[in-house]
Formats: C-alpha cells, structure tokens, sequence
C-alpha cells in the first residue's frame, strides 16, 4: 500500500524528488506561493518551537526527578533538533529551492540524453531513493506510534500502575512532559493536554521525515551524479574506442568540466545548509543515545522499554543513515577521476591529452559533507559518536 502510495505521488516534472518535494510542501518546509498559506505556515512552524520551549520549562518543574528529567531530556533534545530542522529550513528558502531546482534540471538532462549504461545508473537510485524514503517514512511512523501509545501501553501492561491511577496516587500519564497554563493531570485538562500533545507529535514526524529522507535522497543524487560522471568520461574519446576529432573531444570535455564545476558548486550550497544543522543534531544526539540506553537498562515495565528501544533504535538508524550516504558521496567523489583513464587516452592527440589533463584537476575536487567545521560526515565520524554515547551511559549508570 505505501508502494502504490509513493508511486501515486510521481511528478514527470520531478522524475528524482517527487515523492519528497510532495512531503516538503505539504509540511510547510518549502512555502507555498500564497502569502495566507504562508503566514499560516509560519505560524504553525513558531507554535512548535514555542512548544519545545515549554518542554524545557517543564524540564525545571521536575528537575529533582532524574527519571523523569532523562526522559524529558531525550525527548526535548529530539524536540529541538525538529524545530532547528524546520526553521533553518524556512529561512533558508530560497538557498533549498535553488538546490533542489538544479537537482531536478541536473537529472532531467540525464534522463533526457542517457545511454544503456547511464540509464541502469539512473533507474538504480532512483528505485533506491524510492525504496529509503518508504523505508524512513515507515521508521518515523512507527515510532510516532509508539510515542503516542507509551501511556496506554503503561496503562495496560503495569497492573501497579493502574491501581495507582485508579486511587489517584499516580499522576495522569502524557505523551510528552511540557508545562501547560492550566491542570493538566484531571479532566478536562488532561484530555486537552493528550490532544494537544498527539497534534504536536505528529506534525513533528511529518517534518522529521520530509527533512531527514529529502536530505538523504539528495545525498544519493550527488553520488549518482558523480555516477553518472565517471560513465560519461569513459566515452569521452568516443563509446568505440576509435577516437574522435579534437572538436568533439574538446567539445565532450568541456560539457564534462561544466558539469562537474556545477556539482560542486550546488554540492558546497547543500551543505552550507545542512552543515549547521547536522552539527547541532550530532551534539543532541549522543545525549539522546545516552539518555536512552540508560534507561532501557533500567525500565522497570513493558511500556518504557519498548519506547526506550524505539527511540534508540530510531536514533540510531537516523543518524546512520546521514553518515552513510555521505561517506559514498565522499568515496564517489574520490573514484571519479578514474573515468578519463577508463577512456581511449591513449590514442588521443596531444591536444586532446593536455585538455584530458585540465579535466582530471577539476575531477579531483572532493564532494563532502560536514557535521560543522569540525568534521566530516562518515562512518568514523558515526562510530565516534555511538563511542561518545557510550562513555556517557557508562558515567550514568556510575
């Protein structure tokens, strides 16, 4: 069903991103055109920052309560990095849509003017973009599941707790931990409060999975492209092997070099955008790892292990798939310069050969992306985090 789904939502306008500009637009993240539609946008975007405020000064309220703050914690930070997600977003517009406009451009002319090689290429990642967006959207589902269920899955798994509430000795039992301007532990407070909090939890999903997968789809265009690049150089000398006349040669490299510099160029654009965010993510990220590894290994009922593996579980395979797609962007990158070598170089002429040569020097330009100025996103980077996670659960549990 979310196959068909997906497929519903394909756009010949859009042949790459369809499915995740769809997701973009309906959550606000790329504006509509309409000044009403986007000052309700807005509006909505600051009403969950304002949100995420509260949490933290609920945070204070039960600041004396290490399980209860551990739990705030971990959820508040999650919090935060949705709405530093959506409004770095917002106010970088205009830079998002030049980014995704050239990615578009980019992969029409591919399609547009493919051979049997380039179209296998194509037909790859597109089909695995399609596939990781279902996947993460899924992801994300389930654990918006299973965040706005914990209390009714506590309700029903600890007969304690029920007795508890029941006599009015336990508190009423929330999605999330946030102050709110009226009681929020008996009705009609407390219902108020579960709606409000089950909106709230939703619309951040939303978010977290058109930023996340979106990102992550472009991150695999970039590598395709680069793909796609390497397939493009082995026929610059012609697709026989028989050599070519030095206008078309020349002609083929400087098509090459164009597209390459533009690569670059929209590649160092898309993470100047990310770049700050994934930094932030990554500080709020070992600290949600810690905090829910610690107290998975020391829930008491059903109901907050199974939110304590969903969140770590969730944490985990978000922050991996970040830094997996850019390692292969990076490893790409460093492959690239192979194409001309791959070519008939050999029976080019001189001139050819010196223009090969201005080429491979534009080649050896990396794609990467960073966490910050502090490092690069890859899979050493991600095993240095689950370290740093660790060592913080390890100072916990002492």
């Amino acid at each position: 069903m979310l196959t068909k789904f997906i497929q519903s939502l394909e756009d010949p306008r859009k042949p790459l991103l369809a499915p995740n500009y769809w997701m973009l637009t309906k959550t606000g993240l790329i504006l509509p055109p309409s000044k009403i539609k986007r000052t309700i946008y807005i509006t909505i975007h600051e009403i969950v920052t304002l949100f995420v405020f509260t949490q933290f000064m609920e945070l204070y309220v039960i600041r004396s309560n290490l399980d209860l703050v551990l739990t705030n914690l971990k959820i508040s930070m999650l919090s935060c990095v949705c709405i530093v997600k959506s409004n770095t977003c917002v106010a970088w517009q205009h830079h998002w849509i030049e980014v995704i406009e050239y990615i578009t451009k980019a992969d029409k002319e591919e399609r547009d003017n493919a051979n049997l090689k380039r179209s296998i290429i194509l037909e790859k990642y597109t089909k695995y973009c399609r596939f990781i967006t279902g996947f993460y959207w899924v992801l994300v589902f389930s654990t918006f599941i299973t965040v706005t269920h914990t209390p009714v899955l506590q309700f029903v798994s600890s007969r304690t707790f029920r007795e508890n509430l029941l006599n009015g000795t336990e508190p009423f039992p929330h999605i999330f931990s946030s102050w709110m301007p009226f009681d929020k532990y008996h009705s009609p407070g407390c219902w108020i409060t579960v709606v409000w909090h089950a909106i709230l939890c939703a619309y951040g999903a939303a978010l977290m999975a058109a930023y996340d997968i979106g990102a992550v789809v472009m991150m695999v265009y970039f590598g395709g492209k680069l793909d796609l690049l390497r397939e493009r150089c082995k026929d610059i000398l012609g697709t026989d092997y028989e050599g070519v006349s030095d206008d078309e040669a020349i002609n083929s490299i400087r098509k090459l070099h164009n597209s390459h510099v533009l690569l670059v160029k929209y590649s160092k654009l898309f993470n100047s955008l990310l770049s700050p965010v994934m930094f932030f993510y990554m500080v709020m990220c070992s600290l949600m790892l810690c905090a829910s590894a610690f107290q998975l290994t020391s829930a008491n009922d059903t109901a907050q292990m199974i939110l304590m593996a969903e969140y770590l579980i969730f944490g985990v395979a978000q922050l991996f798939l970040f830094c997996w797609h850019s390692n292969v962007v990076l490893y790409k990158s460093q492959r690239v310069s192979e194409g001309p070598y791959e070519s008939a170089w050999y029976k080019a002429s001189i001139r050819q050969r010196r223009c090969i040569v201005l080429l491979l020097a534009q080649l050896q330009k990396r794609v990467f992306f960073t966490a910050g100025p502090f490092t690069n996103l890859t899979l050493s980077t991600f095993i240095t985090i689950l370290k740093g996670a660790y060592s913080y659960y390890t100072l916990l549990r002492k």
